[in-house]
C-alpha cells in the first residue's frame, strides 16, 4: 500500500535533475528521461493496484533505493564541484564545449542500467494484468473545506456518551478517588471522547491538575511516572530525571494529596502497568478521578470494580450521518444536499457505525465532486470480507495526492500521540525535500506549501490538530493512533524509515537484512550505533530527553560512525531536540549535505564552529540553548531559511549575509548598526526578533520598515542587566506587511499610536505607558490578541470604549500593578472570547466587564478573593470563570 512513495519521490528528484544540472555527457538526458518515464508507469500501476507480491515489491525497492543512492551522490558531488570552481571547456575557433566530468560519465552508465532494471519491472507488471484506473485527484480539487478549530472539536453522535462521562466526573455524591473506564474492543473513538471532555472549559476549571498519558509498550514505568510529573504545574521539576522510581512515585503521591486532579491512561493494555500506575494515585476524598481507555473488559475489573465501565457502542444511523456530514462540509439540514442524500444507506451500510471509518470516507470525499462519489463507495462496498476500519484507511491512503504520501508517513517517525509541532514539521518536510512546487515558483511560495499540505491531510482527516494558536492557526498536530498503527510497520518494511523503541530487537526485524536504515527515530531509549546499517542515513531523529551520558555519547559516535564511513552526502536532517547536551563533532561541517539541525531545548553551551561550512544547511533551531555567540560564516550560507537563537551575538558581523533569510529569531545586535549584519538587504524576512539597546533602537526601526515582506517582529530594547531601555516606533508606523508584533522596552505615551495599522497579534511589556493606551489600540481594526504583561501600563484606571476592538477574541491582562478601576463600555469588544487577568492585586472594580456577549472563558490568577466573589455575583450569563491553580513548590526532602 505504500511501496508508491520512494518511486514518487525518486521521480521527484529525475525530473528536477532534468532542470537543474547541465547534463553534456552524450545520452545522460536521454537516459534520465526514460528512467522518469518508467517510473510514471510503475507509480500509476502502484496508485492502481494495491500489490501483495512481496517478492515484486522487495525488486522494486532495491532498484529504487540504489537508484536514489546514486543520485542523490553525483547532484552532491556535482555541487560542491560547482561551489570550488572546477570545471572544464574545450576551446575551438568558434564555441566553448564543455567538457563531462568523468562523474557523469559513471552517473550515465548507472542510469542505462536503472532503465534497463526498471523495463524488468514493467514487464512483471503487464504480467501482473494492469487494470489502468485515473490518477488521483489534484491537490486541492473537490469541496474546499478549510479547516475550523470549533468545528473539529465538535463532538457528532457522541453526545449521551458526553453527558454521562462529565456527570461522573462531577458526581458530589462520590468524592472518594474512582476511576472510570471506558471500554471497547473496536475502534469506537474512546480517545476523541475522552479528550474532548479532557479540553471542556468546565473541567479545566473544576480539576486543579490534569494530566494525560498515552500508554505506550516501550514505555518503563519511570517514563510513565515523568510524564505525569511534567504536566503538574509546579516548580520542582529540576534534575528530576536524576531520581529514582521510588522517589519519583513518593513525590507524585505528595503533590497528588493536596489536589483535586484528573488523569486519563489511554489505551491502557495489561493489568501490570495499571497496578504500576495506580500506586502513586493518592485519594484525599476530594472528588478526584482517572479515566482509563482500554480495549480489554478485565483491566476494568481490576482498575475499580465498584465502578461500572462506559462501555461505548456503534453510533447510530442518525449520528453517523451527521458526522459524515460534518467531514463533508454539509450542513445536516441543508436543503442542498439532495445529491448526497441518494448514498445515505450505502455509506450507513458500509462504515458499521464506527466513527473512525466515517471520518476517513468523509475526508475522501470531502475532496470530490459529489458525482464521482459513486466509484469511492463501490470500492469502499467492494470487499465485504476485510475489516471495515483497515478499508477505509487503505482507501484514504490510495486517495492521497502523491505528493502528500511521503508527508503523511514521515508523521510516524514520532511517537505515537506525540504532538508535533507545526512549525518543526513544515521545516523537516523541506529539509526532506517533500515539498513540491513548480521550477518558477519563487521561495516565498515554497515556504507557504507545507501549510497547504497540513491543510490537506486534516481535511482528508488523517491528520489531527491538537492545539492551536490564538489567532486560529494549527500550533501543534498529531497522527491519530489507529493510522499510526498500520502505516508504522508498513513504513518500516518499505524502508522508508525505522523507529526504534526501548525494547525493540532491532536485528531481528526483516527490514534489517534487505535495507539500510535512511531515516531512524530514536524514541524510547539508545542502541549502540554498530547495530545500525547508517551507509545511506538521511535523517537522525531522537526524542531521547534522559539526562543521562549514554544518550549524549551515543549521538555522538553515530554521527562519528558517519563521518569517519565518509557517508556524509545523504545525512539531510540532524534532529535531536530535547536531547541532554547531545555530543556534537567539532568537524560537523564535513556533513555538507545537512539541510536541518534541531538543538532546540538540548541545554547545550556551544556549537561546533565549523556548523559555518554547511552548505546546504536551510533550518537551524538552537532556541531554548546556552549558546550565546555563533561564527561569523554562518552568515555566508546562501541556501539558509530560518535561524532559531536565544539573543545570540554574531562576533565578527559580516556584510556578505544571506539573502534568502526567511526567519532570523534571537539576534543580539546590542548597540550595533543592524546594517552591519546585512540585515536591510534581507528582504525575504518574515519573521524576525532582534535585541537591542537606545544607542541602535532608531537605526533597528528605519531598519525594520525597510522589509516589506515582515510579519512577525519580536523586538527587545534593554541594557545587559535585562533593564528596558527606549522603544522607537514611528518609523515602522506604515508598515503594511507586519502582523505579529511582541515589543519589550519603554514606550512614549505620544509614539504608541504610530503602531502599523494591520497588527492582528499585539503583546507588550515593560512599555511603562503612564497615558491609558486602550482608545489608541481599539482603533486597530484587525487586532486579534492582544496582551499587555508586566510594567506594560502603569496607570490606575484603563477604559474600552463603545465600538472599540472589533475583531479581539482573545485578551490578557499581567501584573498590571497599580491598575485599580477597568471599565468596558457596551459595544466595545464584541467578538472577545477569552479574558485572562493575572496578578492584578490592586484591580478592584470593572464595569461593563460580565455583559461581554461572546466571552466564554475568563481566566484569573492571584487576583483578590473579594474581586473573584463580586465578578461571579454580577454574572447575568453562563461564563466559564476560572481560578487557574499555582502551586507552591513542594520540598522534597530525596537526597540525590
Amino acid at each position: 500500500m505504500v511501496v508508491d512513495v520512494p518511486v514518487s519521490i525518486l521521480l521527484e528528484k529525475l525530473q528536477k535533475l532534468l532542470t537543474e544540472e547541465r547534463l553534456v555527457f552524450p545520452g545522460l538526458r536521454n537516459r534520465v528521461t526514460n528512467a522518469i518515464n518508467e517510473l510514471s508507469k510503475i507509480l500509476a500501476f502502484l496508485e492502481a493496484e494495491n500489490t501483495s507480491n512481496n517478492d515484486f515489491k522487495s525488486k522494486l525497492l532495491h532498484t529504487i533505493y540504489s537508484a536514489k543512492d546514486t543520485t542523490e551522490s553525483f547532484v552532491l558531488t556535482t555541487a560542491q564541484r560547482r561551489q570550488k570552481g572546477i570545471f572544464r571547456i574545450i576551446r575551438t575557433p568558434l564555441k566553448l564545449f564543455p567538457i563531462p566530468s568523468w562523474r557523469q560519465i559513471q552517473f550515465s552508465c548507472e542510469m542505462e542500467k536503472f532503465v534497463n532494471r526498471l523495463k524488468d519491472v514493467s514487464d512483471e507488471i503487464s504480467k501482473m494484468t494492469l487494470q489502468s484506473i485515473a490518477r488521483v485527484s489534484a491537490l486541492g480539487e473537490g469541496h474546499n473545506q478549510l479547516y475550523d478549530q470549533e468545528q473539529n472539536s465538535a463532538l457528532v453522535g457522541r453526545e449521551d456518551d458526553e453527558k454521562e462521562l462529565v456527570a461522573r466526573l462531577f458526581d458530589e455524591n462520590e468524592n472518594s478517588l474512582r476511576v472510570i473506564s471506558l471500554v471497547s474492543e473496536e475502534p469506537l473513538g474512546k480517545t476523541a471522547l475522552v479528550r474532548n471532555v479532557y479540553n471542556r472549559l468546565d473541567i479545566r476549571q473544576h480539576f486543579q491538575c490534569r494530566a494525560w498519558l498515552h500508554v505506550h509498550k516501550d514505555f518503563t514505568y519511570k517514563d510513565m511516572l515523568l510524564i505525569i510529573l511534567k504536566q503538574i504545574p509546579i516548580c520542582v521539576l529540576k534534575d528530576v530525571e536524576l531520581m529514582s522510581e521510588k522517589e519519583l512515585c513518593a513525590m507524585l503521591f505528595k503533590i497528588l494529596m493536596e489536589v483535586r486532579f484528573l488523569i486519563v491512561l489511554d489505551d491502557v493494555c495489561t493489568v501490570d502497568v495499571w497496578l504500576m500506575l495506580a500506586y502513586p494515585f493518592a485519594d484525599a476524598a476530594n472528588g478526584s478521578r482517572v479515566i482509563l481507555t482500554t480495549h480489554s473488559s478485565n483491566i476494568q475489573l481490576h482498575a475499580d470494580p465498584w465502578s461500572f465501565p462506559l462501555n461505548l457502542m456503534p453510533l447510530t444511523d442518525e449520528g453517523s450521518w451527521s458526522l459524515f456530514l460534518k467531514k463533508v462540509g454539509r450542513s445536516e439540514n441543508s436543503s442542498d444536499n439532495t445529491d448526497i442524500n441518494i448514498f445515505r444507506e450505502r455509506i450507513l451500510r458500509v462504515c458499521h457505525g464506527l466513527p473512525s471509518a466515517i471520518v476517513l470516507l468523509g475526508g475522501v470525499l470531502s475532496r470530490m465532486k459529489s458525482s464521482e462519489w459513486s466509484e469511492v463507495i463501490n470500492l469502499a462496498d467492494f470487499d465485504a470480507g476485510e475489516s471495515p476500519l483497515l478499508k477505509f484507511v487503505a482507501l484514504s491512503y490510495q486517495k492521497l495526492p502523491s505528493v502528500l504520501k511521503p508527508c503523511f508517513l514521515y508523521l510516524v517517525l514520532f511517537p505515537k500521540g506525540y504532538e508535533i509541532p507545526t512549525r518543526r514539521l513544515f521545516r523537516l518536510w523541506l529539509a526532506e525535500g517533500f515539498v513540491q512546487v513548480s521550477p518558477n515558483a519563487n521561495d516565498v511560495h515554497k515556504e507557504d506549501m507545507p501549510k497547504k499540505y497540513l491543510e490537506e491531510l486534516v481535511c482528508r482527516n488523517m491528520i489531527e490538530i491538537a492545539r492551536w494558536k490564538s489567532d486560529g492557526t494549527p500550533k501543534t498536530c498529531r497522527m491519530p493512533c489507529y493510522l499510526y498503527d498500520v502505516f508504522l510497520p508498513k513504513a518500516e518494511e518499505i524502508g522508508f524509515l525505522h523507529v526504534h523503541h526501548s525494547k525493540s530487537d532491532y536485528c531481528t526485524s526483516a527490514n534489517s537484512l534487505e535495507f539500510n536504515i535512511r531515516r531512524l527515530a530514536n524514541q524510547f531509549g539508545t542502541k549502540s550505533t554498530s547495530e545500525f546499517h547508517v551507509e545511506h542515513l538521511c535523517s537522525y531523529i531522537s526524542f531521547d530527553t534522559q539526562k543521562q551520558d549514554t544518550s549524549n555519547r551515543e549521538i555522538g559516535m553515530l554521527l562519528m560512525t558517519i563521518i569517519k564511513r565518509g557517508v556524509f552526502v545523504l545525512l539531510k536532517v540532524l534532529d535531536v531536540e530535547g536531547v541532554y547536551k547531545p555530543l556534537l563533532p567539532d568537524n560537523l561541517g564535513v556533513l555538507q549535505n545537512l539541510r536541518y539541525i534541531g538543538l532546540r531545548w538540548t541545554g547545550l553551551d556551544s556549537c561546533p564552529a565549523s556548523i559555518g561550512d554547511l552548505p546546504c544547511l536551510e533550518t537551524l533551531d538552537m532556541k531554548y540553548t546556552n549558546i550565546t555567540t555563533l561564527p561569523s560564516p554562518i552568515w555566508k550560507i546562501k541556501s539558509l531559511r530560518h535561524v532559531y537563537m536565544n539573543e545570540v551575538s554574531i562576533l565578527k558581523p559580516s556584510k556578505e549575509s544571506s539573502t534568502n533569510l526567511h526567519t532570523l529569531m534571537g539576534l543580539l545586535i546590542g548597540s550595533k548598526d543592524p546594517k552591519i549584519y546585512g540585515l536591510d538587504r534581507c528582504t525575504s524576512l518574515r519573521k524576525l526578533g532582534l535585541t537591542c539597546n537606545s544607542v541602535s533602537v532608531e537605526k533597528t526601526a528605519e531598519c525594520i520598515s525597510q522589509l516589506d515582506s515582515l510579519q512577525t517582529l519580536r523586538l527587545r530594547s534593554r541594557d545587559p542587566f535585562g533593564q528596558p531601555l527606549d522603544l522607537k516606533l514611528s518609523p515602522m508606523k506604515d508598515h503594511e506587511s507586519l502582523s505579529n508584533l511582541h515589543l519589550f522596552g519603554v514606550i512614549k505615551d505620544h509614539d504608541i499610536g504610530n503602531l502599523p495599522k494591520n497588527l492582528k497579534i499585539l503583546k507588550l511589556s515593560m512599555s511603562k505607558l503612564e497615558n491609558d493606551p486602550m482608545p489608541v489600540l481599539g482603533e486597530l481594526p484587525h487586532l486579534n490578541t492582544l496582551r499587555l504583561f508586566a510594567g506594560s501600563y502603569v496607570g490606575s484606571e484603563m477604559a474600552c470604549l463603545d465600538g472599540h476592538f472589533p475583531k479581539l477574541r482573545v485578551l490578557k491582562l499581567w501584573k498590571l500593578e497599580r491598575l485599580e478601576q477597568w471599565t468596558v463600555e457596551r459595544g466595545s469588544m464584541s467578538q472577545l472570547v477569552e479574558l485572562e487577568i493575572r496578578g492584578c492585586e490592586e484591580l478592584k472594580r470593572t464595569n461593563g466587564l460580565e455583559q461581554l456577549p461572546a466571552l466564554k472563558e475568563l481566566i484569573l490568577t492571584n487576583m483578590l478573593e473579594d474581586f473573584v466573589a463580586d465578578f461571579r455575583r454580577r454574572l447575568i450569563r453562563d461564563v466559564i470563570v476560572t481560578n487557574k491553580w499555582e502551586f507552591e513548590a513542594l520540598q522534597v526532602s530525596f537526597v540525590l
